[in-house]
């Protein structure tokens, strides 16, 4: 097994051969594809033990409020991956007190925010009927009113823990979520298994063990980061400055409504087929999406170092090497397309070996499933490689076309036209204008426009303007 593996490293490798740079991208993307594809089988383990657990209707409940505590994820502001850019250009130029300054800045607010949505989450949750804003049953509302309140608890704790992504992602080590996530998804996987023996189906059950592994996993590695790898980080703590504290705001608040328009996009798809179909919907949805989002995964694992590298290229002026790892991930995009494809003539068979006949999956849902992974693999790229450049301006403005229009196309295409689910996946596609579109012509038009000027070293403090 171990020669087998290292054969596969050697053909990574052979493929994006080249600077120090590249080789840590090809450490990480190796580590990861091994990492993220043994939480992979976990989670395809994970869905039919709990759908037996709770049943289909609970399970598309439960993914339905995952959903919506999703959103909760932008109230860091942006500043997640602000610091993430900030934070790589402070390593590509060996700054230790600006690495630490950034740190403690990002922490102070995490920690404020943090304490406001738990205050907030103790006044308000137990008045909110969740099962009208959800849709469901009145029989739920006392279960869901305390499942609420557990996630959105545990949730308050795990936002300050979030801190260690951007800086992994900001050292290139996206490995190490990895293996924080798989951790996670494992403690979860005992969790359910240890729930089917001894306790009656419950929603709140369900919430302690897949939240609570989550932000144990979290809390453990990144204490272990601060306290063994990186203790430097923590020693001599840096007073938070405005001066920081605005140079990663004014990035942060872009990637801010970037993510909005993500989460208009994908998070409120269960939220609308639950509201205007079924929760059971939700559950074939998600069902569908789990299949072929193993191939956004695999091109998420290769891509997760992307935009650090490319922040740490443009620092030092090698547009060269973004031009050539340009052609080669759109070279593996075309493989994981073609096997997608391969994957939806052979999904009844996949979903039959699966979950069985626990739930029905349309053939048109999953070809609208694998539109949307297609289209966002394509569109990654080129965002990724922008994120890097800290080029967001343009996508910037196109979020908030999304943010507006993507409820009411999705609601024409699925409801007034009655595509259904396929309306929905065909709505993502649609307002994915600014990766399938403009990010591409924006990536090479900055190619071009480098390949012109004189060549000099990026400053730390470079222009975000497009």
């Amino acid at each position: 097994m171990n020669n087998k593996l290292n054969s596969l490293k050697v053909i990574i490798q052979s493929y994006f051969q080249g600077s120090s740079r590249t080789s840590l991208l090809v450490k990480n993307v190796f580590s990861s594809l091994i990492l993220r594809g043994l939480g992979t089988a976990i989670n395809f383990l994970f869905v039919p033990l709990v759908i037996n657990f709770v049943n289909a209707e609970r399970y598309g409940i439960w993914l339905t409020l995952s959903s919506v505590l999703t959103w909760f994820t932008l109230l860091d502001i942006g500043f997640g991956n602000g610091l993430r850019n900030k934070f790589s250009e402070a390593v590509a130029l060996n700054d230790i007190k600006q690495q630490r300054k950034l740190v403690h800045t990002t922490a102070a607010v995490l920690i404020l925010i943090s304490t406001s949505i738990f205050i907030l989450n103790v006044i308000f949750t137990d008045k909110i009927h969740w099962d009208e804003f959800l849709g469901v049953n009145v029989s739920y509302r006392t279960e869901l009113q305390q499942l609420v309140f557990l996630l959105i608890s545990f949730f308050s704790l795990q936002f300050i823990f979030q801190i260690y992504n951007p800086i992994q992602f900001a050292l290139q080590k996206p490995a190490m979520i990895a293996r924080t996530i798989l951790v996670g998804n494992a403690l979860g996987l005992i969790g359910i298994l240890f729930l089917r023996e001894f306790s009656e189906p419950s929603l709140f059950n369900l919430g302690f063990v897949v939240m609570g592994s989550n932000v144990l996993s979290i809390f453990l590695f990144t204490a272990y980061f601060f306290i063994v790898q990186r203790r430097d980080l923590i020693q001599n703590i840096e007073k938070p400055t405005l001066d920081t504290l605005g140079s990663i705001f004014s990035l942060g608040i872009k990637f801010f409504f970037l993510n909005i328009a993500y989460m208009v996009q994908f998070q409120t798809s269960n939220f609308l087929i639950s509201k205007y179909f079924t929760p059971e919907k939700v559950t074939e949805f998600n069902i569908a999406f789990k299949l072929f989002s193993v191939a956004s995964l695999v091109f998420g694992i290769v891509l997760s170092p992307v935009w650090s590298s490319v922040t740490n290229a443009q620092v030092n002026n090698d547009y060269t090497w973004i031009k050539k790892l340009i052609k080669k991930l759109l070279l593996i995009w075309s493989v994981i397309a073609v096997g997608s494809i391969i994957v939806l003539l052979l999904a009844p068979t996949i979903y039959n070996l699966w979950i069985g006949d626990i739930i029905s999956v349309p053939f048109i849902t999953s070809f609208g499933v694998l539109l949307i992974v297609l289209s966002n693999c394509f569109s990654s790229i080129y965002v990724s490689i922008l994120n890097g450049m800290g080029k967001v301006n343009l996508q910037f403005y196109i979020s908030i076309f999304v943010i507006i229009f993507f409820v009411p196309i999705a609601y024409f295409l699925s409801v007034k036209l009655e595509y259904g689910i396929f309306g929905i996946c065909i709505a993502i596609v649609i307002t994915n204008v600014n990766g399938l579109l403009v990010a591409p012509y924006q990536v090479y038009a900055e190619m071009r426009k480098n390949e012109k000027s004189p060549t000099k070293k990026v400053e730390i403090s470079r222009d975000d303007a497009n």
